[in-house]
């Protein structure tokens, strides 16, 4: 029996591509600590490569062997590193994973990690699979002052091979449950430790509310996703939601993250469901600008991106206004290259003019340039998306949040457009516009 012959277009699209470079960039994922194989077969290839490896190192001890209990630390810390491994593979972009290597960075990350992953166990076991020839560093970690970046691994053809990495998807994989839900990131952007207070044990109470009913929920799409509806970070349907802060200050940030809604481009949003009802998504229009102007006691207009660019703006000059207030509240020295690709011919002013439009909108704005004031919004517009959720996840209804946006079932719409409006009342005296995309009208 004979394979049905190609297309003539067909064999020619195909000789083309054979001779192009590949046209995706590397990317690499962070590791993640309580990933495990869910499908029991591909956690089987696992153990029976662990097995075979601790051995080889228990062996390496002349005289008194090591415990079973410290080989076992051993072979879970391995598990965890070829579930990450496995997991990239299941990506369509070609994709390594970043695993620090010095003592210093690791003992930052222990609240982040189990008990059992100690730092030099980690370094130990990443050395003996690469001694057995599973994994390979790609590229080797450095840290310069103001930069730094972590090794990045990825399996050997051999290690592909071993775990038959082709068998498998994103569903075969998931992160266990008692991972830190509550993260603090340093001035250098990298995951530190933290004495816990009344606020953070708190907070991850009412996180443990909104997590408890998301995995009870079927979130899914009305049509399978494809490779042109995810984002690079896609790493398959997780719903546990954790938050994060930034440059050591939780005042700082505060954003919700983990949820696979929040990895597909804006487009496929559309296609979710929740418990097999059509959705609504409802957004804050123009957050920022619309807290600034609500702390500096004047009204909001329905577009509050219209001080700089007015009413009824083409979307492109509105995006060009929206990135460049955002820049100017988050640049650390108060400077921005926003916006970037400003058509000064079409706009009829250079960049900087433009700029300058943005400061003279916002007078309250330069005072804030290089305080922060970008992440202390975050913090105000995460509190007030804790506030929204906790709202629905008590009356029983799941809730998936975008940062400022949220999605529920479309009976829910009339609901969350008031109640996000009197959230945002509560905390800064005024009502804002709230935008409404109903996906259920794309049946």
């Amino acid at each position: 029996m004979t394979d049905e012959p190609k297309h003539p277009f067909a064999l020619k699209a195909a000789a083309l591509a054979a001779k192009l470079p590949s046209q995706l960039g590397d990317q690499s994922w962070a590791f993640e600590p309580y990933l495990v194989a869910s499908n029991p077969d591909a956690q089987n290839l696992i153990d029976l490569l662990m097995d075979d490896v601790c051995a080889e190192w228990a062996a390496s001890f002349p005289h008194r062997k090591p415990s079973r209990v410290t080989e076992q630390k051993f072979i879970d810390c391995g598990s965890a590193i070829l579930a990450n491994l496995m997991r990239t593979k299941c990506n369509k972009w070609p994709t390594t994973i970043g695993m620090y290597r010095g003592q210093g960075a690791l003992d930052r990350e222990r609240r982040y990690r189990p008990r059992y992953m100690t730092a030099d166990r980690f370094v130990l076991v990443q050395d003996w699979l690469v001694k057995a020839g599973l994994i390979e560093m790609v590229k080797r970690g450095f840290n310069l002052p103001g930069h730094s970046q972590t090794s990045r691994f990825a399996l050997t053809e051999k290690g592909e091979s071993e775990l038959q990495v082709e068998d498998w998807t994103f569903a075969d994989f998931k992160v266990d449950r008692g991972r830190e839900t509550i993260r603090l990131k340093n001035m250098e952007d990298r995951l530190c430790g933290y004495d816990d207070t009344l606020g953070t044990v708190a907070m991850r109470a009412r996180l443990a509310e909104i997590n408890a009913k998301l995995e009870v929920s079927e979130i899914n799409t009305t049509q399978p996703l494809t490779i042109h509806d995810k984002k690079p970070d896609y790493k398959g349907r997780k719903v546990r939601l954790h938050r994060v802060f930034n440059r050591d200050s939780f005042d700082h940030g505060g954003r919700f993250y983990g949820g696979w809604w929040q990895n597909i481009k804006k487009h496929a949003r559309p296609k979710i469901t929740i418990d097999g009802q059509h959705t609504i998504e409802a957004d804050f229009r123009g957050f920022n600008p619309a807290v600034l102007l609500a702390e500096a006691g004047q009204p909001i207009p329905d577009d509050p991106y219209s001080p700089i660019v007015g009413a009824n703006a083409p979307g492109d000059l509105r995006n060009h206004a929206k990135a460049t207030l955002a820049a100017l509240l988050n640049a650390k020295t108060g400077a921005t290259e926003e916006p970037r690709n400003f058509d000064s011919a079409r706009w009829g002013m250079t960049a900087e003019g433009f700029r300058a439009k943005v400061l003279d909108a916002f007078p309250m704005v330069p005072a804030m340039l290089g305080t922060d004031k970008g992440l202390t919004l975050q913090r105000l517009e995460s509190d007030i998306a804790e506030a929204i959720m906790l709202h629905f996840v008590r009356q029983g209804h799941a809730i998936l949040p975008i940062h400022d946006a949220f999605i529920v079932q479309a009976h829910l719409e009339r609901e969350l457009v008031q109640v996000m409006k009197d959230t945002f009342k509560a905390r800064l005296g005024q009502v804002p516009t709230v935008k409404v995309t109903r996906s259920y009208a794309l049946r």
